[in-house]
């Protein structure tokens, strides 16, 4: 990982503050830590060596987050609950699905709609995450505006029509453009700069949440097998309960093989073989990042075969867990 800054902090009686960082990566644990005071878990579905990168805007009381990521990603979480937190895709090419609705470029995606969320992002994967904290904000009536958003209820998917995101998507770039391009010595207007990006960025927010779409523009549904999906995932996540074969899991969720791969591909656009097989593998990986043997983790999880099982950890995170292991190897008390 690698990580530049750029700090501007006020004097006097100045409260708020720019700041910039880039982060790069290779581990999709440690991008999902990139999201400060998230809970949020990243499960690695495609194969191959992960490279993802974040880059952190912060402008008093709203943080801009431009995520990369180049897989396709199962994200699961919550959001701080004195944030509203939501995204706006500036490249989604692929199957994308927010809390089992079907997404698309030109969808608001509001990671704090509810007490936690699913995100089922595809390879090519370009967000920009705006999280706006109201008690920050640098006026009252911002404030006032942001608090009235975090208590709004909302969906998880806004759509948007397309001219309206472009602005939104073009009003973003130009403020990272602007952010990262500020020197230090600026700092005579920081505060008003900021003070003018905050309301900007928040006005926008608001007016997109706020359009109602039109009767047939086509709003999305979640899935009705989402559930399934959920529940096939609750059963992964503990190596006592977690199935070995596709048989096993149609006998714990009780549907046929059938109706399960029909499930899959209408939810994540994937075989549920595929599907169980990458969730193991993850957590295989991150018992390594906790310091455990290759044989104790593997086994753990179900992989018996350990020369196939080395085979697929490669195939899926493009090294073999031996490495893995070794980088991640309990340090001696």
């Amino acid at each position: 990982m690698s990580a530049a800054s750029h700090p501007t902090t006020g004097s006097g009686t100045r409260r708020f503050a720019r700041s910039v960082a880039f982060s790069a990566f290779t581990d999709v644990d440690e991008q999902a830590r990139a999201f400060d005071g998230w809970s949020l878990n990243y499960t690695q579905i495609s194969g191959g060596l992960f490279h993802g990168s974040s880059s952190i805007v912060s402008l008093g009381g709203i943080r801009l987050l431009v995520e990369h990521l180049d897989k396709v990603i199962l994200q699961q979480g919550s959001v701080p609950s004195d944030r509203v937190a939501v995204a706006v895709p500036l490249e989604l090419e692929g199957h994308a699905r927010m809390c089992g609705e079907k997404s698309s470029r030109d969808s608001l995606h509001v990671f704090s709609s509810g007490p936690e969320f699913e995100f089922y992002s595809p390879d090519r994967h370009v967000l920009v995450n705006v999280e706006i904290e109201p008690d920050k904000l640098a006026s009252e009536p911002m404030r006032a505006l942001g608090a009235s958003l975090l208590s709004r209820p909302m969906s998880p998917l806004i759509p948007m029509a397309a001219d309206a995101a472009d602005n939104l998507r073009q009003l973003l770039k130009q403020t990272l453009a602007a952010s990262a391009q500020a020197s230090p010595g600026e700092q005579a207007d920081t505060d008003e700069r900021i003070a003018l990006l905050e309301r900007t960025i928040l006005y926008a927010i608001s007016e997109a949440i706020s359009v109602i779409p039109e009767a047939g523009s086509g709003n999305a549904r979640p899935t009705k097998y989402w559930p399934l999906v959920n529940a096939v995932q609750d059963r992964l996540q503990d190596p006592a309960t977690c199935p070995l074969s596709i048989a096993e899991l149609c006998v714990q969720v009780g549907v046929s093989r059938r109706t399960l791969q029909y499930a899959f591909q209408e939810a994540l656009n994937l075989n549920p073989i595929a599907y169980l097989r990458a969730v193991r593998l993850n957590h295989v990986r991150r018992d390594l990042r906790l310091g455990e043997s290759v044989t104790s983790a593997a086994t753990k999880w179900g992989f018996w075969h350990l020369s196939s099982f080395a085979h697929d950890y490669r195939v899926m995170f493009g090294e073999l867990p031996s490495a893995a292991s070794k980088r991640h190897a309990r340090k001696p008390r």
